[in-house]
């Protein structure tokens, strides 16, 4: 009889640990993970081409963001451009970057959008360190359950008529996109 009540003990300890690792914490896929995880997204994007007469210019990016609040979210973002002059110099010049953003969402589907951005310029001379401080807004179309793109237009605060090596307006309009884990 003690063996019995000692195997169903067992048993009844083996079945509660079962169905406790089969519940659902509320994360997207059901499992144990933290739920903070559910808030962070991957993406990435075009902050805008072009292709003129007199230059070739490609803008890349990739970011990392986090949904703070469901209207609020931040994140960082790494950017490689591509310029080349063709006329009068023939010359190409790869940049690269670093951006801080958080966006907050007015109306959906509209967003505010505040971005600084440190990017580092290939010259004749070298590289140097130029910054950006964009301020704007967008609109955001969601795709799927976790997914979204964006399009938004920024204006750059620091810039200067004839200062800016690599920009004709303060404006930028790009796009972007990421997913949720």
């Amino acid at each position: 009889m003690t063996k019995r009540l000692i195997l169903l003990a067992l048993f009844g300890i083996l079945y509660i640990s079962e169905s406790s690792a089969q519940e659902n914490y509320g994360n997207a896929l059901g499992n144990d993970r933290p739920a903070w995880i559910d808030k962070i997204y991957v993406g990435g994007g075009l902050g805008g081409f072009g292709i003129s007469s007199d230059r070739v210019w490609v803008n890349l990016s990739g970011q990392v963001g986090y949904r703070i609040t469901d209207k609020w979210n931040a994140g960082v973002g790494l950017t490689y451009q591509y310029f080349k002059w063709k006329e009068p110099i023939n010359q190409s010049f790869n940049d690269y970057g670093l951006n801080f953003y958080t966006q907050y969402v007015i109306y959906k589907p509209f967003f505010a959008m505040a971005q600084y951005e440190i990017l580092f310029l290939d010259t004749f001379e070298g590289r140097i360190t130029e910054d950006r401080m964009l301020i704007g807004g967008g609109i955001s179309q969601p795709m799927g359950g976790k997914g979204f793109v964006n399009l938004y237009a920024l204006y750059n605060v620091l810039y200067k008529e004839g200062e800016d090596l690599r920009y004709d307006s303060p404006w930028v309009i790009g796009m972007n996109f990421g997913i949720g884990f």
